[in-house]
């Protein structure tokens, strides 16, 4: 298979000529770029990666449904235990014996089919945590620019992570990814092991350990990184993780431990959105929505993940309770999907427009834009004044790292532009703030005028 992001493209032709006429090379926003030779201009031969979000959305699903199918399997295990003390005592009644008989039945059947619920939870999560092992490891290396660890990583996970795109070379990157899988690796299998020994109180005990254990290593690394950066992201998704397997072993223990498994997802869905919230502070749209966009919506995901477990935890207090996320929550509409089409690969008979080309302002429609996107006073801005705006003023306002060089299809202009507005910075800002519950909304990057 060809990879669209180390496999060098061919020259796109944008001014004619031979193929000999042009230099394809990587420019800093992680993508190929052609360089017509002897004029010098240069525009983008291939966009960022589109993502798919499944792998994602996966991962907070298998992280919460993996602690109500073990809620679930020690409520069973309870009433399975009673329904034999049960059997003993009522020896001399064979009738109602048999009427026990057949309810131990019905609940072993349901202990088994909840086994296998599990072992599917187990699989999956196995998957989504290998994501975050490399995730942690490209981007804490030093071998190429966010835009290209992103683009690689995206890659990868498309594949199933079946083929490597590029080997990390930074030694002390590789370290920690090594460290951090074998760290999750061991609360993975204690908590397997719980989940088929259940009600032993040892595995519970031995699980919080092991819990705690990884927990403590996880705020140590992350005490070393600052809030908000990237590379933080799999950290506190391994915290949430662990969390939720202490919660899980407190559930079995019972008694008071239930409300410190309660507390703990409290104070990790308050942690979980100051992180949010860091991460987007000081962002442009171009980096939230465009160049990692994966990010963002992880972070949401575990937000509703671990708020919905939450609840759970509260409130359900019976066997066999339904827990299902419906299609809308397995979907989080950050405001950008549109932003980001605007970046995929262009087709080649799509008229492209390059970042230093002039976009001219000739109706009332497109100078009352530009008196929104300027910040311009609207009683004393002279029309005549400003003919014209160069499409990479548009670009920088959004937060393009390469403006003089980006570009877009002519057709999807008014969707640039309207990105470009203030209100819709705020627009975007107001969906994080909504989504994460926030005090405030970020302030997200603008560049000025």
């Amino acid at each position: 298979m060809v990879n669209p992001f180390t496999q060098k493209p061919e020259p796109y032709r944008f001014k004619g000529g031979d193929a000999s006429d042009y230099e394809v090379f990587i420019g800093k926003a992680g993508t190929w770029c052609t360089r017509h030779r002897a004029s010098g201009k240069t525009i983008q031969s291939v966009q960022t990666a589109s993502f798919d979000m499944f792998n994602i959305a996966n991962l907070g699903v298998n992280i919460l449904n993996l602690g109500v199918g073990i809620y679930n399997a020690v409520q069973l295990h309870k009433v399975k235990k009673k329904l034999e003390q049960n059997q003993d005592q009522i020896q001399s009644c064979a009738e109602k014996l048999d009427r026990n008989h057949e309810q131990v039945q019905v609940f072993s059947e349901k202990l088994d089919r909840n086994h296998e619920q599990i072992q599917t939870c187990f699989n999956s999560i196995q998957n989504a945590l290998t994501v975050q092992h490399r995730t942690l490891e490209l981007l804490v290396c030093n071998q190429c620019n966010l835009a290209q660890q992103m683009n690689i990583l995206r890659e990868e996970m498309r594949t199933g992570f079946q083929n490597v795109v590029e080997e990390v070379k930074d030694l002390e990157a590789r370290r920690r990814r090594e460290e951090f899988e074998t760290r999750t690796f061991k609360l993975l299998k204690a908590y397997e092991r719980f989940t088929y020994i259940l009600p032993e109180l040892l595995e519970a005990d031995q699980l919080i350990e092991r819990a705690e254990d990884l927990e403590a290593w996880l705020r140590t690394q992350l005490n070393r990184i600052d809030i908000g950066k990237p590379e933080r992201l799999p950290l506190m998704v391994a915290l949430a993780f662990s969390v939720r397997a202490k919660a899980d072993a407190f559930e079995a223990k019972g008694g008071d431990y239930t409300s410190f498994a309660t507390k703990d997802i409290g104070l990790l869905i308050n942690q979980l959105r100051d992180e949010a919230r860091a991460f987007c502070e000081g962002r442009s749209l171009y980096t939230l929505g465009v160049e990692m966009p994966e990010i963002l919506y992880q972070y949401a995901f575990l937000n509703r993940s671990l708020c919905k477990g939450y609840e759970f935890q509260k409130k359900v207090k019976q066997v066999d309770s339904e827990f299902l996320f419906s299609e809308e929550e397995l979907n989080w509409d950050d405001g950008m999907q549109e932003l980001r089409k605007l970046f995929q690969p262009h087709i080649e008979h799509i008229e492209f427009l390059g970042g230093n080309q002039d976009i001219k302002l000739n109706t009332l429609a497109d100078y009352d834009w530009y008196i929104r996107f300027a910040n311009q006073d609207r009683l004393t801005f002279n029309v005549h004044s400003r003919p014209s705006i160069k499409l990479s003023d548009i670009l920088r306002n959004i937060g393009h790292p390469e403006p003089h060089t980006g570009g877009i299809g002519k057709t999807t202009l008014n969707t640039l532009m309207s990105f470009a507005l203030p209100e819709r910075v705020n627009k975007i800002s107001h969906i994080i703030q909504t989504e994460f519950k926030l005090e405030n909304s970020p302030k997200l990057l603008v560049a000025s005028n």
